[in-house]
């Protein structure tokens, strides 16, 4: 009878090494996706909450965007409006102030403006569709900011006349807008 060599087969050992890698990666992403998280939850104690307090110290809830400028402009205080979204729609560009700043309503009546400040401001004042001017229609959309008590710092950043910043010391809110758009 003829006899046969049988070796027992080995397994390969770099199929071993890939499954050791393999588990490796899933620890080192889920260490990491761990500490990101625990980093980003961090990093927002102390901040301010972006929502109005109450006397209690919770923050309230707004109602949803503002979509009337008749609601910022007539507004006596910047109380439960400061925090709240701002989505206006073919609001009328009163005076352009300067690069970084426009007043937005009616140009009759100064009372029914609000003062609006480009957040996202790079070199000129342009939205991304053409020139802000006045007497132009724009939509803005952003957040309602409370006015700052001293405007030495504003009055730079925002390249205010001295009309302007006495126009603004009166006022006790302004709308910090993420972005302009000519209305069509």
């Amino acid at each position: 009878m003829a006899e046969l060599d049988i070796q027992q087969k080995r397994s390969s050992p770099w199929i071993w090494w890939v499954i050791g890698l393999l588990i490796l990666a899933l620890l080192l992403w889920w260490f990491t996706s761990m500490r990101d998280r625990d980093t980003a939850v961090g990093e927002n104690i102390g901040a301010p909450a972006p929502f109005p307090m109450t006397e209690t110290g919770v923050a309230t809830t707004p109602a949803g965007p503002i979509t009337d400028l008749a609601t910022l402009a007539g507004a006596t205080g910047a109380g439960e409006l400061v925090g709240r979204q701002v989505n206006l729609n073919n609001v009328p560009v009163a005076t352009v102030v300067s690069d970084k700043g426009f007043w937005a309503g009616s140009t009759s009546t100064s009372g029914q403006n609000v003062f609006v400040v480009r957040g996202n401001q790079n070199a000129s004042y342009t939205a991304p569709d053409g020139a802000v001017n006045t007497g132009r229609n724009v939509n803005v959309y952003g957040v309602v900011r409370a006015m700052p008590s001293d405007m030495t710092q504003q009055s730079t950043e925002w390249n205010l006349r001295s009309t302007d910043r006495e126009r603004l010391a009166t006022r006790s809110l302004y709308v910090h807008a993420d972005s302009v758009r000519i209305a069509r």
